[in-house]
């Protein structure tokens, strides 16, 4: 465990308390402004993450009927079924070119730079004597911020370390509104329609649930991480826009091309019957159509055979 903490230290907080406070002596001693630079930069850092994320998105919500379809062949409770269904659904994937863990890729190093920053922030602006010991040995011996310590933590009149619920009203209130509708508009733009019921209802729960959650752990966090996670949405939400091709947010899905799909047990080969059944009907039908037009043509007056004249009559 030691050997962890050692690794978050030097991985994570260290780098990242020597960020903010370099862009700290270099945006003017303004706290709130570092904070706001490294949050840019961050996001400019993860833009091909996003944008493979959004694609792997996309193609995962094509391939849904054909994962619809296996799960149809093989809806049996027994481990062997289950076994099946899962071997073929990752072969499916894996001929597409689809890795599922690949949509969730941007989530996964947001994590530890909430957390990280979480720390970062108590230990870049330290509120004891002890604390600021502590700073100073954790800045590398070339930052010029060395000469700036104590760092202030003001910024708007709001305290960065301080937690929101701790700030003056509104901001305790417009803060937590303004991460909730933030994430709520990102979730908005990356999500995908599907033409699954059971899918389409989990994503609109999600679509609301995680937006009133975070909004609800705002109150808890420092400023400085609230102001983080808020500028991280809004970046997110122009990076979206610009990849989904400027289309407006607040507009319906298309519903995505959905291949035709046989039937599980068949494979292919209902399709193939009924494509067949359809041709010998319109076979079928256009013989009927010429019996009826040759039933309805006129017969000729001279229709009946001419008598054969014999030659004796000519004696």
């Amino acid at each position: 465990m030691e050997f962890l903490g050692i690794l978050w230290t030097e991985i994570i907080m260290r780098p990242m308390i020597n960020s903010l406070a370099l862009l700290y002596d270099l945006l003017f001693s303004n706290f709130g402004l570092s904070i706001i630079l490294f949050t840019i930069l961050i996001r400019l850092a993860m833009i091909p993450l996003t944008i493979r994320q959004t694609k792997q998105m996309r193609a995962m919500s094509a391939m849904q009927p054909k994962v619809k379809a296996l799960q149809e062949k093989y809806k049996g409770k027994d481990r062997a079924q289950k076994s099946k269904l899962s071997q073929e659904t990752m072969a499916l994937y894996k001929e597409a070119g689809v890795n599922p863990v690949g949509c969730l890729g941007p989530m996964v190093i947001q994590m530890p730079i909430w957390f990280g920053l979480y720390r970062a922030i108590f230990r870049a602006v330290p509120p004891t004597p002890e604390g600021m010991a502590n700073l100073s040995g954790l800045l590398y011996t070339w930052n010029p911020a060395r000469a700036q310590v104590p760092l202030d933590s003001g910024f708007l009149g709001m305290d960065l370390v301080d937690f929101v619920q701790a700030q003056p009203p509104p901001v305790n209130l417009l803060l937590p509104v303004l991460v909730g509708a933030s994430m709520w508009l990102t979730q908005k733009m990356t999500m995908t329609h599907s033409a699954d019921p059971r899918q389409a209802s989990t994503n609109r729960m999600m679509l609301w649930m995680m937006p009133i959650m975070f909004g609800f752990f705002t109150f808890q966090f420092p400023t400085g991480l609230a102001i983080y996670i808020l500028f991280s949405n809004l970046i997110g939400i122009a990076i979206q826009y610009f990849v989904n091709g400027r289309q407006n947010p607040f507009s319906k899905p298309a519903l995505v091309p959905q291949p035709a799909v046989a039937s599980a047990a068949a494979d292919g080969a209902g399709g193939a019957s009924s494509s067949t059944k359809e041709m010998d009907t319109d076979d079928d039908s256009s013989i009927h159509r010429q019996n009826r037009r040759r039933s309805h043509r006129p017969r000729a007056r001279n229709a009946r055979p001419k008598p054969r004249r014999s030659r004796n009559r000519r004696r």
